[in-house]
Parts: C-alpha cells; sequence; structure tokens
C-alpha cells in the first residue's frame, strides 16, 4: 500500500529587517540615540551627586532641556521624576558710581593768576553762579595784605579784579550773590567792618552794617539777608541777622559763657541754623546738643535733638552736617537726614577731620591734609586729592570743592575740582 505524499504548499519566505535596505540605518540611529540619553541621565546624575554629596555649585541645563532629575524612595523602589527647570531673570548689571572712575590727578585745576596783577596769596574761595570769588594778597610794609578780590571763571580761566579796596586792612570771609557782595572788611590786630555792595555797583562806597570789636566772624549769605556770631562782651556771643534791604539788625539769640558762641551759623534757602545746649546729658560725660531751625520767612524756632556735641552745623535742605569737636584731630564728621521726628539719627562720616563743608550732594571734609568727598547718592567716602599732595580744605559749594595745596610752602597754590 503506496503511501500518499501530501506535497506541502509553498510559502514565500518573511524578510527581516536587518536584511532590508533600511535596516543598518535605523540600528545606527538607534545606536545613536542610546548613547545619547545614556549619556545624558549620566550627567544628570553625576549633578545632583556634586551637589548633594559635595554641594558644588554646577550650571543649570539650558532652558528647554532635560529636567533636573531627582530620585524618590517609595516601598523600596526607585522612582525617577522629573523637575522642570526654574527661570532665573538675570539681574541687570548696576551702573558704577561716577566717583568709582575719578582721577584726582586728571580732576584737579590750578587757578593761574597772571603775573601783572602781582597777587601771590589766596583765601577764602566761594562759588556761586559758576564764578569763583576769592581774596589775594601782596605784602604791603612788612605784613601780607589781603587786599584785593579777585574773580575767576573756571570755563575760560580769567581773572578779573573786582573794583573794591577795604577801608582798613584786609578783606576776610567774601560771599555773594546776583544781588549782593558781602565781606568783613578787618583790621590787622581784630575786629572790622561788615561792608556790603550792590553787585551792580561795585564801585560805590560800601554799606556798613556793622562794626566788630571783637574777633572776626565769618559771614553767612542768603538771598538779601545775612548772618553771624559775634563777641560783644567778655563772655557774652550774640547771633544776628540782617536784612540787607533795610539794613535792620535783629539779634535771634544770645551765648553766656558757652562753647556755642564759637559756632558759626548756617544759612541756605531761606533756613538759618545754629548750635545751641540740648536739654539731655549721658552718664558717659557726653554733651547732647540742640541744632536751631528757624525759616525766615516765617516765625517759630524748631528745635532738633542731637546725641552728640555739635559744633559748625550746615544744612542743605535735605541733610544736617556737624562735628562733634572744635576742629580738631579728635572730631568727629556726622551726618544725619531730615525726617518728621525732633531727633536727628545722627550717622558718622569720618574720625579725626579738620574741616568739613557741606553741598548739595556730598560733604567735604579733610583728614590728615587729605580731602574726601561723602556722597550722599552711595553713603561712601571717595578721595579727591592726588597721592602725596598735601591739602588744605578751604570750602565747597556748587559742586565745586576748593583747597590750597601745602605740599610746599614756597607760594600759595590754589586748586579745585569739580565733582561728578
Amino acid at each position: 500500500m503506496k503511501k500518499r505524499f501530501r506535497r506541502k504548499r509553498y510559502k514565500g519566505r518573511r524578510r527581516s529587517l536587518s536584511a532590508s535596505n533600511w535596516g543598518p540605518l535605523v540600528k545606527l540611529l538607534l545606536c545613536v540615540f542610546g548613547v545619547l540619553a545614556g549619556a545624558a541621565l549620566l550627567t544628570l546624575f553625576v549633578m545632583i551627586l556634586l551637589e548633594s554629596v559635595f554641594h558644588v555649585d554646577t550650571p543649570l541645563p539650558p532652558d528647554g532641556i532635560v529636567a533636573k532629575v531627582t530620585k524618590l524612595f517609595t516601598k523600596g523602589d526607585d522612582i525617577l521624576v522629573t523637575t522642570p527647570t526654574p527661570y532665573y531673570t538675570p539681574e541687570p548689571t548696576s551702573t558704577p558710581h561716577p566717583m568709582s572712575s575719578y582721577s584726582p590727578e586728571g580732576e584737579e585745576k590750578e587757578v593761574v593768576i597772571p603775573a601783572d596783577m602781582q597777587y601771590y596769596w589766596f583765601g577764602d574761595p566761594v562759588f556761586y553762579g559758576g564764578k569763583m570769588l576769592f581774596t589775594a594778597g601782596r605784602i604791603v610794609g612788612d605784613n601780607v595784605q589781603m587786599c584785593g578780590l579777585l574773580e575767576y571763571d573756571p570755563a575760560t580761566g580769567s581773572v578779573v579784579e573786582l573794583p573794591v579796596k577795604p577801608r582798613n586792612s584786609h578783606f576776610i570771609y567774601p560771599v555773594f550773590n546776583d544781588e549782593w557782595l558781602v565781606y568783613l572788611d578787618g583790621n590787622r590786630k581784630g575786629g572790622g567792618e561788615i561792608c556790603a555792595l550792590k553787585m551792580n555797583a561795585l564801585s560805590a562806597q560800601p554799606i556798613v552794617i556793622k562794626t566788630v570789636y571783637v574777633g572776626q566772624p565769618e559771614i553767612r549769605l542768603d538771598g538779601h539777608y545775612i548772618s553771624w556770631i559775634e563777641r560783644t562782651g567778655t563772655t557774652r556771643d550774640k547771633l544776628f541777622v540782617c536784612d540787607l534791604e533795610t539794613q535792620e539788625t535783629t539779634v535771634l539769640a544770645m551765648f553766656s559763657s558757652s562753647s556755642y558762641g564759637t559756632s558759626a551759623p548756617y544759612m541756605k534757602n531761606g533756613t538759618l541754623i545754629w548750635a545751641s545746649d540740648g536739654t539731655e546729658h549721658y552718664e558717659d560725660g557726653r554733651n547732647a546738643s540742640v541744632i536751631k531751625h528757624i525759616d525766615l520767612s516765617s516765625p517759630g524756632i524748631r528745635d532738633y535733638n542731637v546725641d552728640t556735641y555739635v559744633h559748625d552745623p550746615e544744612y542743605n535742605g535735605k541733610y544736617f552736617a556737624w562735628i562733634d569737636a572744635h576742629h580738631s584731630a579728635d572730631s568727629k564728621l556726622y551726618c544725619a537726614e531730615v525726617t518728621d521726628g525732633a531727633q536727628l539719627v545722627s550717622h558718622e562720616v569720618a574720625s579725626g577731620v579738620v574741616d568739613f563743608y557741606l553741598d548739595d550732594e556730598f560733604i567735604a571734609y579733610s583728614v590728615d591734609e587729605v580731602i574726601y568727598v561723602y556722597m550722599f547718592n552711595s553713603g561712601e567716602s571717595y578721595r579727591i586729592t592726588p597721592e602725596r599732595e598735601l591739602a588744605q580744605l578751604l570750602g565747597s559749594s556748587e559742586g565745586f570743592v576748593t583747597w590750597m595745596d601745602v605740599t610746599t610752602r614756597e607760594r600759595d597754590v590754589l586748586k579745585y575740582a569739580r565733582i561728578p
């Protein structure tokens, strides 16, 4: 019996992916992707390990790339969770303060006087309206006499002598504005006359406001008012205010056997201030002072209590400044911003301050024959005189600081700088 053989039906052979034309390319792409993914994960794990174990700050991945990977432990299983990378707003680059690039050697200027004027000594410079007014002297007899008033224009470097001559010996503490020129016409042995002239009539005879018999007080000018403190007796000093238009003089305060009688008043923008005794005394021996404040256009005196001794206070409408001793090597410079309260919260600016001047944007002060400015907008001090130069501070007004270069004593070298 013959076996019946069933012919197997032929089926076509199925082709594998590796045998296709695209097989090698697909495998290559998968391998590349796998390598990149593994490298990325390895990099992230290394970053996390460095941060957690060694506390190393690692840079964040770029926005939109792989998120930071953290590991959570739940029932013994490791679960990888991704957290979106936070977006950090870049901090704007701060603008450097103008004084950070200040060059003392490049900014200081010397006042050069024409030789034919024959003045060799200078003093008491003050700026107003972009011009500098100062006294100038020469030898008369056997003494130096400050017998000239010179006006200097920093824009052109020109120097003009005003047609004013002293009635006595020399000019001291000249001040001026658009309308008035005021100065002390001093005697060589002390005292003198407080004189005033209209700026449009400098050749006229000066108005003698008051004769001073003791000392030579510094005069303050604001508008058509002047003020000064004068010794009027053996132990008595008085604070005077005069209206130049009417020539009426008023005594605002008196000091009897008081050190405040030697503290100069200050007047600016219609406000007059001066130092006086405070009501508080401290166990450590410190003396507390009061800064008296009066608006010349209205009656009434306001007291600002200060927790230090106050000498020669100044005020620019926003800040008070003063020193706590009589221009000694131990003097400390303070400033305080005006608030609604009666107590001034003082801030120590520097110690060893021999002299200072308050301007609108800064305080100019000197320590060890070096001049600095304390800028209100930065709370920092900056040196404005060059290294190896010795300087004596003479004044500050309208953004200018003036000093005498005393590195050499052979001649007077008057310098100034504009504070940016």
